[in-house]
């Protein structure tokens, strides 16, 4: 599992910066910075924070940062879909929030 990037996938489609997530997610920058390098894992409460601030619910963060051994009764293909619906999902959230976020 990768949370860190993740994050980062989700805060670059909805267009934030890493300062206004952290500052949003109650977080101090240079431990949201440890956490998207992977060097810091959150604890589920700062996690839901982080999810909340990107408008993305948690399980969905979660989904994201699986790797493919963490689901193996998913086919890879199902797997595959299912993260492109969810990217879709939160661009198109994002540039209706924001017009001025393209792809």
């Amino acid at each position: 599992m990768n949370i860190g990037l993740a994050i980062e996938k989700c805060r670059k489609l909805r267009g934030i910066t890493k300062s206004r997530l952290a500052k949003e997610s109650d977080l101090s920058a240079s431990y949201l910075t440890l956490i998207i390098k992977g060097e810091r894992e959150p604890t589920i409460s700062k996690l839901e924070d982080i999810a909340s601030a990107l408008g993305v619910p948690s399980s969905i963060l979660l989904f994201l940062a699986s790797d493919d051994s963490e689901l193996p009764n998913m086919s890879l293909e199902v797997k595959d879909e299912l993260r492109t619906v969810a990217t879709k999902l939160i661009q198109a959230q994002a540039e209706k929030d924001n017009p001025l976020v393209s792809s």
